[in-house]
């Protein structure tokens, strides 16, 4: 950019300031025309260059956020590599296998104590081990048999309220069946006690009607 600027100065400096030096206007004309195009080619070539510039720059960003995003990448999975250590107290430590195991004070009974002492220190922690595993699966056991238990003593107060429910709800049932007979029953009847009734009217009616014909034939 600044060697164009300077190219750009010495041909101002050197287009004449004063055209009274030509003698002739067509060399004038044609000088100053020459100058016009040197101005417009050193222009575009000035814009042509700042173009590239820019792209180059553009370019030269793009690779340099390309290298940050693999960075990026790369330190993401070094870190998922990385296994966390595990923070071991003064009373863990790792054995053969590298497991977390722990130290515990336990005191034995006196009778057992002989018998400790003859097994060495992996035979005892195998020992106390298995003893746990065991008492952890009788209790297991346990759990699992009062659930059994607990569900047999609910089937069984199941079968029982049902068995003793069904002829309640039976008689329940059976009276409501004979209330409602007995309501048709009695509506029956009170039935037929109006029909007798009006029928007797009826009756009474017509006899009246048929005397009163009778009487006014024999007058």
């Amino acid at each position: 950019m600044e060697e164009n600027q300077e190219k750009l100065n010495n041909q101002n400096e050197e287009i004449p300031k004063d055209f009274k030096d030509f003698d002739d206007d067509d060399n004038q004309a044609a000088d100053i025309k020459r100058d016009i195009q040197a101005l417009d080619n050193l222009e575009k070539q000035t814009e042509e260059q700042a173009q590239k510039e820019e792209s180059e720059k553009e370019e030269n960003d793009e690779i340099t956020e390309e290298n940050n995003e693999k960075e990026i990448e790369e330190n993401q999975t070094e870190d998922i590599e990385e296994e966390p250590e595990t923070e071991l107290s003064k009373w863990e430590e790792l054995d053969k296998n590298n497991a977390v195991v722990k130290k515990y004070i336990i005191y034995i009974s006196k009778d057992f104590i002989p018998y400790i002492d003859d097994l060495s220190t992996d035979e005892r922690s195998a020992y106390i081990n298995d003893a746990i595993q065991t008492k952890m699966d009788v209790e297991y056991a346990k759990r699992k048999q009062n659930k059994k238990k607990k569900l047999i003593a609910h089937l069984l107060v199941a079968i029982i309220t049902i068995c003793a429910m069904t002829p309640i709800a039976l008689l329940g049932v059976n009276k409501a069946i004979m209330v409602t007979f007995e309501n048709y029953k009695y509506s029956q009847d009170n039935f037929e006690k109006l029909y007798k009734q009006r029928f007797e009217k009826n009756k009474a009616y017509m006899r009246s009607i048929q005397y009163n014909k009778e009487h006014k034939k024999n007058n």
